[in-house]
């Protein structure tokens, strides 16, 4: 083997090389919209209302998320320790990653008064770079002692995810790999350089 194919050679593993880095950086994330239809009373008593689901084959690592409470009305929604508190937990181990809220009413439609709770900010960037795919906890409780209950009309969990770069790097420079591995053989060379030949006599003969 020449030093010019062997140039060659280093130069197309340089290249592929950079372009792993490329792709692994530029790859697209995507978002991945659950709507969940839980709902019940938030109890003033110590008690939690709770819910739980499992997200899978989606993107495996968090960009950032966006939660959406819907409630039936907007009492105690302080949006501090004296009233409604949450959390959302991904996973089922004790030391799962998890983020404590406290929701806000920010808005409100038709006449039967229900209360969307957007939430971005800390649940957004506190579960960046996790594996989104696993169990998702909810678990709400109201720390007010008016006697009266508020309610959980449904929730949304937008998670926008992206592929782990490593894994987009490995499969492109596992494809340009292969690409230079059947240059380097002969054999393959001299079957394409047949193709080529014969496609150009097919060509002219037409």
């Amino acid at each position: 083997m020449n030093a010019s194919f062997m140039n060659k050679h280093t130069k197309l593993v340089v290249l592929s090389s950079l372009l792993a880095a490329l792709f692994s950086l530029s790859a697209h994330a995507a978002l991945y919209p659950f709507d969940y239809s839980d709902s019940g009373p938030i109890p003033q008593t110590g008690l939690a209302f709770s819910a739980e689901h499992g997200i899978t084959g989606i993107a495996s690592s968090i960009s950032s998320i966006e939660l959406v409470l819907t409630f039936y009305n907007n009492l105690s929604l302080s949006g501090n320790s004296s009233g409604i508190q949450g959390l959302l937990t991904l996973g089922t181990a004790s030391d799962s990653p998890y983020v404590s809220f406290y929701p806000t009413a920010t808005s409100s439609s038709g006449t039967e008064r229900i209360y969307d709770v957007t939430f971005s900010g800390s649940p957004g960037t506190g579960f960046n770079g996790l594996n989104p795919n696993s169990i998702w906890s909810l678990a709400l409780w109201d720390n007010s002692t008016s006697g009266i209950e508020n309610g959980l009309v449904g929730w949304t969990l937008d998670v926008t995810a992206v592929p782990e770069p490593v894994n987009v790097a490995l499969g492109i420079f596992a494809g340009v790999f292969l690409v230079v591995i059947l240059i380097r053989s002969r054999r393959v060379r001299h079957r394409v350089h047949r193709w080529f030949v014969g496609i150009n006599h097919w060509l002219d003969a037409v």
